[in-house]
């Protein structure tokens, strides 16, 4: 199997909308079958301030806070975040390494310093590392995008810097990556069953949404070998 699946990463400062270009680009996919697993973590504002996270499992549509700046002696305090026991429990099964036979697309949103200490996914990024795996679309911050992929040492990526990218540009590139991955191991594997309509199985309420305001003409390169014909 190609263990040289490239890693997208989208980057931009803080407050850039990182996490918001990233389920537009997701959106842009849905309906293209492709079998995504992961997390998408937006999160919330008080008083103008982020205030916590929600995650999102991106194979099943389920949802779970994470953090929150309310103290609790219950969690796991990291900054100025508190992070739940039961949103790590939930956000770490959903990042557990894949089968690479029934998974196109790894999405981890976000790579920051918490990891960086060792904390929050930390462990996961280096167990989804240290086997083969599919594409995946990491979110990280700019001051932090050097040391990210120093640390996890990403021979591969391909930055996206949300100030200057395209939303279709980088969904092309993404489903370029997921096709040359599935072509790769065609002789390893069945082929992936077709799935009635054009949504995927346990598509997320949230990426539905996205993709309900997405442009149906999507590229050619997007439709070849997974969207029906014209």
């Amino acid at each position: 199997m190609n263990r040289r699946a490239p890693v997208f990463i989208i980057t931009g400062g803080q407050g850039q909308c990182k996490t918001t270009f990233l389920h537009l680009v997701l959106g842009l996919i849905v309906g293209l079958n492709v079998r995504v697993r992961g997390v998408l973590a937006p999160g919330h504002t008080r008083d103008g301030r982020r205030s916590g996270f929600t995650l999102v499992d991106l194979a099943t549509g389920r949802h779970e806070e994470l953090c929150s700046i309310d103290p609790d002696p219950r969690c796991e305090a990291h900054g100025r975040f508190y992070f739940r026991p039961e949103g790590l429990a939930f956000g770490r099964r959903a990042l557990a390494p894949p089968d690479p036979r029934e998974t196109d697309l790894m999405v981890i949103d976000e790579v920051g310093r918490f990891e960086l200490q060792g904390a929050v996914w930390a462990e996961q990024l280096d167990q989804l590392l240290a086997h083969p795996h599919p594409p995946m679309v990491w979110t990280v911050r700019r001051r932090l995008l050097d040391t990210v992929v120093e640390r996890w040492n990403v021979t591969n990526p391909v930055v996206v810097d949300v100030g200057t990218a395209s939303v279709m540009a980088t969904a092309d590139a993404v489903m370029e990556a997921v096709w040359e991955w599935r072509e790769a191991q065609t002789p390893l594997m069945a082929p992936a069953p077709s799935l009635p309509g054009d949504r995927i199985a346990g598509d997320s309420p949230l990426l539905a949404n996205a993709a309900a305001g997405a442009p149906r003409s999507t590229p050619v390169i997007l439709r070849r070998c997974y969207g029906p014909e014209g």
